[in-house]
Protein backbone atom coordinates (compact mmCIF):
# COMPACT_ATOMS: atom_id res chain seq x y z
CA UNK A 1 0.00 0.00 0.00
CA UNK A 2 1.22 3.50 -0.87
CA UNK A 3 1.36 6.21 1.75
CA UNK A 4 1.01 8.90 -0.96
CA UNK A 5 -0.14 8.92 -4.60
CA UNK A 6 0.48 12.10 -6.54
CA UNK A 7 0.18 13.47 -10.04
CA UNK A 8 1.26 16.73 -11.60
CA UNK A 9 3.93 18.47 -13.61
CA UNK A 10 7.05 16.56 -14.63
CA UNK A 11 9.63 19.27 -15.14
CA UNK A 12 13.32 19.79 -15.51
CA UNK A 13 14.26 22.69 -13.24
CA UNK A 14 17.02 24.79 -14.78
CA UNK A 15 18.40 27.09 -12.08
CA UNK A 16 19.86 30.42 -13.09
CA UNK A 17 21.69 32.81 -10.76
CA UNK A 18 20.46 36.30 -11.48
CA UNK A 19 20.86 39.82 -10.11
CA UNK A 20 17.94 41.93 -8.88
CA UNK A 21 18.44 44.23 -11.89
CA UNK A 22 18.31 41.32 -14.35
CA UNK A 23 15.15 40.00 -12.73
CA UNK A 24 13.44 43.37 -13.13
CA UNK A 25 14.43 43.39 -16.79
CA UNK A 26 12.60 40.13 -17.56
CA UNK A 27 9.39 41.53 -16.01
CA UNK A 28 8.38 38.59 -13.81
CA UNK A 29 7.33 39.72 -10.31
CA UNK A 30 9.83 38.50 -7.75
CA UNK A 31 8.76 35.29 -6.02
CA UNK A 32 6.04 34.50 -8.57
CA UNK A 33 5.61 32.16 -11.53
CA UNK A 34 4.83 32.93 -15.16
CA UNK A 35 3.91 30.57 -17.99
CA UNK A 36 6.06 31.16 -21.07
CA UNK A 37 5.98 30.00 -24.68
CA UNK A 38 8.58 27.81 -26.36
CA UNK A 39 9.98 30.88 -28.13
CA UNK A 40 10.27 32.80 -24.84
CA UNK A 41 11.98 29.79 -23.27
CA UNK A 42 14.53 29.63 -26.08
CA UNK A 43 15.33 33.34 -25.74
CA UNK A 44 15.77 33.15 -21.95
CA UNK A 45 17.93 30.03 -22.18
CA UNK A 46 20.17 31.81 -24.69
CA UNK A 47 20.33 35.07 -22.74
CA UNK A 48 21.29 33.39 -19.46
CA UNK A 49 23.33 30.48 -20.79
CA UNK A 50 26.44 31.48 -18.83
CA UNK A 51 24.48 31.84 -15.57
CA UNK A 52 22.92 28.37 -15.45
CA UNK A 53 24.03 26.38 -12.41
CA UNK A 54 21.99 23.14 -12.57
CA UNK A 55 19.36 21.18 -14.50
CA UNK A 56 17.56 18.70 -12.26
CA UNK A 57 14.26 16.79 -12.20
CA UNK A 58 11.53 18.82 -10.53
CA UNK A 59 7.83 19.56 -10.47
CA UNK A 60 6.11 20.40 -7.19
CA UNK A 61 4.27 17.13 -6.53
CA UNK A 62 7.20 15.03 -7.74
CA UNK A 63 9.47 16.94 -5.33
CA UNK A 64 7.04 16.33 -2.47
CA UNK A 65 6.92 12.60 -3.19
CA UNK A 66 10.71 12.51 -3.31
CA UNK A 67 10.86 14.10 0.15
CA UNK A 68 8.27 11.65 1.51
CA UNK A 69 10.21 8.75 0.04
CA UNK A 70 13.36 9.97 1.77
CA UNK A 71 11.47 9.58 5.05
CA UNK A 72 10.41 6.02 4.40
CA UNK A 73 7.04 6.49 2.69
CA UNK A 74 6.05 4.40 -0.31
CA UNK A 75 4.88 6.73 -3.09
CA UNK A 76 3.54 6.64 -6.65
CA UNK A 77 3.59 9.41 -9.27
CA UNK A 78 1.72 9.98 -12.54
CA UNK A 79 2.60 12.54 -15.20
CA UNK A 80 3.11 13.31 -18.89
CA UNK A 81 6.57 13.59 -20.46
CA UNK A 82 8.04 14.11 -23.91
CA UNK A 83 9.99 11.61 -25.98
CA UNK A 84 13.25 13.49 -25.54
CA UNK A 85 16.45 13.81 -23.53
CA UNK A 86 14.82 15.76 -20.70
CA UNK A 87 12.07 13.14 -20.45
CA UNK A 88 14.70 10.44 -19.98
CA UNK A 89 16.47 12.54 -17.34
CA UNK A 90 13.19 12.79 -15.45
CA UNK A 91 12.55 9.04 -15.68
CA UNK A 92 16.09 8.26 -14.50
CA UNK A 93 15.29 10.03 -11.25
CA UNK A 94 13.10 6.98 -10.53
CA UNK A 95 15.97 4.57 -11.16
CA UNK A 96 15.61 1.59 -8.85
CA UNK A 97 12.01 2.57 -8.24
CA UNK A 98 10.64 2.51 -11.79
CA UNK A 99 7.46 0.72 -10.71
CA UNK A 100 6.51 3.85 -8.78
CA UNK A 101 5.58 5.92 -11.85
CA UNK A 102 3.02 5.85 -14.65
CA UNK A 103 3.12 8.36 -17.49
CA UNK A 104 1.63 9.46 -20.78
CA UNK A 105 4.22 9.87 -23.55
CA UNK A 106 3.42 13.17 -25.26
CA UNK A 107 4.48 14.46 -28.67
CA UNK A 108 5.27 17.77 -26.95
CA UNK A 109 8.70 18.40 -25.40
CA UNK A 110 9.20 17.65 -21.71
CA UNK A 111 8.32 20.64 -19.54
CA UNK A 112 11.03 23.01 -18.37
CA UNK A 113 10.91 25.47 -15.50
CA UNK A 114 13.50 28.22 -15.32
CA UNK A 115 14.28 28.98 -11.68
CA UNK A 116 15.75 32.46 -11.35
CA UNK A 117 17.54 32.70 -8.01
CA UNK A 118 18.42 36.16 -6.69
CA UNK A 119 21.26 36.78 -4.18
CA UNK A 120 18.82 36.53 -1.25
CA UNK A 121 18.00 32.94 -2.26
CA UNK A 122 14.41 33.69 -3.36
CA UNK A 123 13.20 31.94 -6.50
CA UNK A 124 11.17 33.36 -9.37
CA UNK A 125 9.90 30.94 -12.00
CA UNK A 126 9.20 30.88 -15.72
CA UNK A 127 7.61 27.61 -16.85
CA UNK A 128 7.03 26.13 -20.26
CA UNK A 129 4.65 23.26 -19.52
CA UNK A 130 5.22 21.41 -22.78
CA UNK A 131 4.22 17.76 -22.35
CA UNK A 132 2.47 18.56 -19.07
CA UNK A 133 -0.36 20.02 -21.14
CA UNK A 134 -1.11 16.40 -22.08
CA UNK A 135 -1.52 15.18 -18.50
CA UNK A 136 -4.66 13.09 -18.88
CA UNK A 137 -6.90 10.62 -17.04
CA UNK A 138 -5.18 7.79 -18.92
CA UNK A 139 -1.97 8.53 -17.01
CA UNK A 140 -3.67 7.68 -13.69
CA UNK A 141 -3.06 4.22 -12.24
CA UNK A 142 -6.41 3.55 -10.59
CA UNK A 143 -5.34 0.55 -8.50
CA UNK A 144 -2.32 2.43 -7.12
CA UNK A 145 -4.48 5.44 -6.29
CA UNK A 146 -7.11 3.39 -4.48
CA UNK A 147 -4.44 1.57 -2.48
CA UNK A 148 -2.99 4.85 -1.18
CA UNK A 149 -3.64 6.72 2.06
CA UNK A 150 -3.22 10.19 0.54
CA UNK A 151 -3.67 11.78 -2.88
CA UNK A 152 -1.61 14.91 -3.45
CA UNK A 153 -2.24 17.27 -6.35
CA UNK A 154 -1.91 21.00 -6.96
CA UNK A 155 -3.13 24.09 -8.74
CA UNK A 156 -0.68 23.63 -11.63
CA UNK A 157 -2.83 20.76 -12.91
CA UNK A 158 -5.72 23.18 -13.39
CA UNK A 159 -3.73 25.11 -16.00
CA UNK A 160 -4.76 22.94 -18.96
CA UNK A 161 -8.01 21.38 -20.21
CA UNK A 162 -6.66 17.84 -19.93
CA UNK A 163 -5.21 18.59 -16.53
CA UNK A 164 -8.63 19.73 -15.30
CA UNK A 165 -10.12 16.50 -16.63
CA UNK A 166 -7.46 14.55 -14.73
CA UNK A 167 -8.20 16.37 -11.49
CA UNK A 168 -11.95 15.77 -11.84
CA UNK A 169 -11.36 12.10 -12.72
CA UNK A 170 -9.08 11.46 -9.76
CA UNK A 171 -11.42 13.17 -7.30
CA UNK A 172 -14.32 11.05 -8.56
CA UNK A 173 -12.49 7.74 -7.97
CA UNK A 174 -10.53 8.63 -4.83
CA UNK A 175 -12.91 6.64 -2.59
CA UNK A 176 -11.51 6.81 0.98
CA UNK A 177 -8.16 8.32 -0.01
CA UNK A 178 -7.45 11.59 1.85
CA UNK A 179 -6.81 14.54 -0.47
CA UNK A 180 -4.06 17.17 -0.12
CA UNK A 181 -4.22 20.18 -2.44
CA UNK A 182 -1.46 22.72 -3.04
CA UNK A 183 -2.13 26.30 -4.17
CA UNK A 184 1.24 26.40 -6.02
CA UNK A 185 1.44 30.12 -6.87
CA UNK A 186 -0.60 33.19 -6.03
CA UNK A 187 -1.02 34.09 -9.71
CA UNK A 188 -2.82 30.79 -10.34
CA UNK A 189 -5.48 31.37 -7.69
CA UNK A 190 -7.28 34.08 -9.66
CA UNK A 191 -6.39 32.48 -12.99
CA UNK A 192 -7.91 29.11 -12.02
CA UNK A 193 -10.69 30.53 -9.82
CA UNK A 194 -13.66 28.81 -11.45
CA UNK A 195 -11.98 25.42 -11.44
CA UNK A 196 -10.74 25.92 -7.88
CA UNK A 197 -14.34 26.39 -6.78
CA UNK A 198 -15.17 23.00 -8.29
CA UNK A 199 -12.21 21.38 -6.54
CA UNK A 200 -13.29 22.73 -3.17
CA UNK A 201 -16.76 21.23 -3.60
CA UNK A 202 -14.93 17.95 -2.96
CA UNK A 203 -13.52 16.96 0.40
CA UNK A 204 -10.05 18.46 0.73
CA UNK A 205 -8.38 17.12 3.87
CA UNK A 206 -5.23 19.26 3.82
CA UNK A 207 -4.74 22.54 1.98
CA UNK A 208 -1.18 23.80 1.70
CA UNK A 209 0.52 26.93 0.43
CA UNK A 210 2.45 29.97 1.61
CA UNK A 211 0.92 32.82 3.64
CA UNK A 212 0.13 35.04 0.65
CA UNK A 213 -1.52 32.18 -1.25
CA UNK A 214 -3.70 31.19 1.70
CA UNK A 215 -4.81 34.80 2.27
CA UNK A 216 -5.65 35.25 -1.42
CA UNK A 217 -7.69 32.06 -1.49
CA UNK A 218 -9.61 33.05 1.63
CA UNK A 219 -10.55 36.34 -0.02
CA UNK A 220 -12.26 34.37 -2.80
CA UNK A 221 -13.32 31.04 -1.29
CA UNK A 222 -14.22 30.45 2.34
CA UNK A 223 -13.80 26.93 3.70
CA UNK A 224 -12.75 26.84 7.33
CA UNK A 225 -13.26 23.08 7.69
CA UNK A 226 -9.98 22.15 6.02
CA UNK A 227 -6.74 21.39 7.79
CA UNK A 228 -4.23 23.97 6.57
CA UNK A 229 -0.45 23.75 6.29
CA UNK A 230 1.12 27.16 5.75
CA UNK A 231 4.73 27.71 4.73
CA UNK A 232 6.04 30.87 6.41
CA UNK A 233 9.42 30.98 4.68
CA UNK A 234 12.28 31.78 7.03
CA UNK A 235 9.80 31.93 9.94
CA UNK A 236 8.97 28.22 9.66
CA UNK A 237 5.49 26.75 9.18
CA UNK A 238 2.04 26.47 10.72
CA UNK A 239 -0.38 23.53 10.71
CA UNK A 240 -3.77 24.63 11.99
CA UNK A 241 -2.86 26.17 15.35
CA UNK A 242 0.61 24.60 15.62
CA UNK A 243 3.58 26.87 14.86
CA UNK A 244 7.15 25.64 14.35
CA UNK A 245 9.97 28.14 13.85
CA UNK A 246 12.78 27.46 11.40
CA UNK A 247 16.45 27.58 12.31
CA UNK A 248 18.27 30.67 11.11
CA UNK A 249 20.41 29.82 8.09
CA UNK A 250 22.07 31.46 5.11
CA UNK A 251 19.59 30.65 2.34
CA UNK A 252 21.21 29.50 -0.89
CA UNK A 253 18.01 28.67 -2.75
CA UNK A 254 14.40 28.39 -1.58
CA UNK A 255 13.33 26.35 -4.63
CA UNK A 256 11.54 23.18 -3.53
CA UNK A 257 11.35 24.06 0.17
CA UNK A 258 7.55 24.16 0.26
CA UNK A 259 7.38 20.88 -1.67
CA UNK A 260 9.73 19.26 0.84
CA UNK A 261 7.64 20.62 3.71
CA UNK A 262 4.37 18.96 2.67
CA UNK A 263 6.05 15.74 1.51
CA UNK A 264 7.84 15.26 4.81
CA UNK A 265 4.79 16.25 6.85
CA UNK A 266 2.63 13.67 5.07
CA UNK A 267 5.30 11.01 5.55
CA UNK A 268 4.98 11.43 9.32
CA UNK A 269 1.22 12.02 9.45
CA UNK A 270 -0.46 9.23 11.46
CA UNK A 271 3.01 8.07 12.54
CA UNK A 272 3.88 10.96 14.86
CA UNK A 273 1.72 13.56 16.57
CA UNK A 274 1.21 16.69 14.47
CA UNK A 275 3.68 18.94 16.30
CA UNK A 276 6.57 16.51 15.91
CA UNK A 277 5.62 15.76 12.28
CA UNK A 278 5.64 19.49 11.51
CA UNK A 279 8.96 19.96 13.30
CA UNK A 280 10.59 17.26 11.17
CA UNK A 281 9.07 18.80 8.04
CA UNK A 282 10.39 22.27 8.84
CA UNK A 283 13.84 20.87 9.61
CA UNK A 284 14.01 19.00 6.28
CA UNK A 285 12.69 21.96 4.26
CA UNK A 286 15.33 24.16 5.90
CA UNK A 287 18.05 21.80 4.71
CA UNK A 288 16.69 22.04 1.15
CA UNK A 289 17.21 25.82 1.33
CA UNK A 290 20.91 25.27 2.01
CA UNK A 291 21.68 23.69 -1.38
CA UNK A 292 21.10 24.13 -5.10
CA UNK A 293 18.21 22.20 -6.59
CA UNK A 294 14.71 21.36 -5.32
CA UNK A 295 15.64 18.02 -3.74
CA UNK A 296 17.99 17.02 -0.93
CA UNK A 297 20.01 14.37 -2.76
CA UNK A 298 21.52 11.54 -0.76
Amino acid sequence: MNKIYGFGNALIDIEIRISEEQLKAISIPKGSMKHISQDELSILLKDFKSQRCSALPGGSVANSLYAANQHGSKTFFSCSIGDDEYGEIFLKSFKGNDKAISFFRSSLPTGICLIFVTPDGERTMAANLGANLDLCPESINISELLSSEFLILDNFSLSSKKGIETVEYSLEIKDKVRVCFGLSDISLIQENYENLKKVFLNRIDILYGNENEIIKLQELISNSAMNTLISKGSKGAKYNQINIEASKIDVINSNGAGDALIGTFLAYTDVLEDRLALSKAVSYATKVCMMNGPRLLT
